[in-house]
């Protein structure tokens, strides 16, 4: 009997294990059947931030900055500030997304053949990106001959070149029935090409905004800053949307544009006169530069399909390649995204040619994955505070993020003669890049090393002690940028 109740203990129990090992090993079986293709989860890049409360026109009996450069009816202590204020930091738990997903361009992930697998020029990165385009980057010293003889040999049709830096970069159009995919995995091994990739997509998002008007100017003390620079005979660079040149804020602002995107039926400025309203409005607003002068170089407009304004590596590129040409030596660039090697190579050679480059740490929540071009070892990263110093909940943390700027209901102007508030890091990031202009004037032989020492030196340390992946060195601080010596040694987090 006591055997009998044995064997039955032991067939209840395998009854038990078997349905659960079964499901434990589901995934395996289901990665042996995939013939070894490779499927990465997309990235979404991101330009930031959405623009909130559309049309918010700035009340007239708003407080506003007086001649002087100071805030009427502002409570803001001057520097230092408490020790107990700065040192909160938002949970990291990441509030629930909307679940409305904006359209992309090709919804497919990107992927490639196992046997692409280890070779040294293969790309494995997942994005949105155009699916009718590839960009095809040419061995040193390949002339024009190549450029034809590739678009003969695969089908393609040229759609645009450009000489980055030394480097020549080809736009090659699919034709029909080709995919960007298949396109790739030939070119890889052609003669004469070093490296295939799509051409990656980068688009608006954002957060919401409540109530405020204009804090951060007296926040790091950029009215003290503005009685030693205010950013004359400086050329700062806003890789962005465009810039309405027209508004009351930016009429003396903006020296020339560009436009390097190809369709844009809605005229669409919004973000791109917002960062440079942050970095140079002169008018009702209090810029950070106002002195400064703004070059335009217009990479993101309305997509084809609607939606949102979306910008490729190529019309980033040649924005790149044609804001240096004009002598900028600051760039403001308020976008994030995937690690695009094409971009990497732009970002290279502009931080090889002592270009300062100010970027947005990213809006996608702590605990993800860096975010670029901010990630770049020569771009400054920001992330974002509100007035208290509290962290902005959708910023990006890790070690690449080198400084905190106000970023949260941020007033600033957008077109058609409007004000509204925003949110996120890239406002963040116009905050930082008037920064650095205002250290341009005073100094105009300082190098990208010595302007990164300088802001982390005389930063406002928040959260733990010293710097962390959070905030990075603190919230920028104007006027200790222009009085530190920038001689202490380089902060960094372990």
């Amino acid at each position: 009997m006591d055997k009998l109740r044995y064997a039955l203990s032991v067939l209840a129990g395998l009854a038990f294990v078997l349905p659960v090992g079964a499901v434990a090993t589901m995934p395996e079986a289901t990665a042996q059947s995939a013939n070894n293709i490779r499927v990465l989860p997309p990235v979404t890049p991101r330009l930031l931030p959405r623009v909130i409360k559309p049309d918010r026109v700035l009340p007239s009996d708003a407080t506003q900055p007086t001649a002087s450069g100071e805030t009427q009816g502002t409570t803001q202590a001057a520097n230092p500030r408490p020790k107990e204020n700065r040192r909160r930091v938002v949970s990291s738990q990441v509030p629930p997304q909307p679940s409305r997903v904006p359209p992309q361009p090709n919804s497919r992930p990107l992927f490639f053949p196992g046997d692409l697998d280890g070779h040294p020029r293969g790309l494995y990165l997942a994005g949105p990106y155009d699916p009718d385009t590839v960009l095809v980057q040419l061995e040193i010293g390949a002339g024009t001959e190549l450029v034809e003889e590739i678009a003969l040999a695969h089908n393609l049709e040229v759609a645009g070149q450009l000489s980055l830096f030394g480097v020549q970069i080809v736009r090659y159009r699919l034709l029909a029935g080709q995919s960007v995919d298949g396109a790739i995995e030939a070119l890889f091994f052609y003669p004469g090409v070093d490296a295939a990739q799509p051409n990656y997509i980068y688009g608006l998002t954002g957060t919401t905004s409540t109530t405020s008007i204009q804090y951060a100017p007296s926040k790091i003390r950029v009215d003290q800053a503005h009685e030693i620079a205010k950013g004359r005979d400086v050329l700062v660079a806003v890789i962005d949307s465009g810039i309405d040149a027209e508004h009351p804020e930016l009429k003396a602002s903006v020296a020339e544009n560009f436009d390097a995107i190809e369709f844009d039926p809605a005229n669409e400025k919004r973000h791109g006169t917002a960062m440079a309203a942050v970095i140079a409005a002169n008018s009702q607003l209090l810029g950070i530069a106002p002195s400064v002068k703004l070059i335009s170089a217009r990479a993101f407009g309305m997509p084809k399909g609607g939606g949102k304004a979306t910008a490729t590596t190529f019309a980033i590129l040649k924005s790149m390649q044609w804001s240096f040409e004009r002598g900028a030596r600051i760039f403001n660039l308020s976008f994030a995204g995937p690690p695009d090697p094409a971009l990497m190579k732009g970002l290279d050679a502009l931080a090889a040619r002592d270009v300062v480059m100010v970027a947005a740490a990213g809006n996608a929540g702590p605990n993800t994955p860096p975010a670029y071009p901010g990630a770049h070892p020569g771009v400054i990263a920001v992330t974002a505070t509100d007035k208290s110093d509290v962290l902005f909940a959708m910023a990006n943390n890790g070690k690449y993020v080198a400084l905190a700027a106000p970023g949260v209901d941020v007033m600033t102007a957008t077109p058609g003669n409007r004000y509204e508030l925003m949110s996120g890091t890239s406002v963040a990031a116009a905050h930082v890049t008037g920064v650095v202009a205002l250290m341009m004037e005073k100094d105009p032989g300082l190098n990208p090393a010595t302007v990164r020492q300088k802001l982390a030196d005389s930063a406002i340390d928040l959260g733990p002690e010293g710097p962390d992946a959070d905030y990075g060195a603190g919230l920028v601080d104007a006027l200790g940028a222009l009085e530190q010596p920038g001689q202490s040694r380089l902060v960094a987090v372990d």
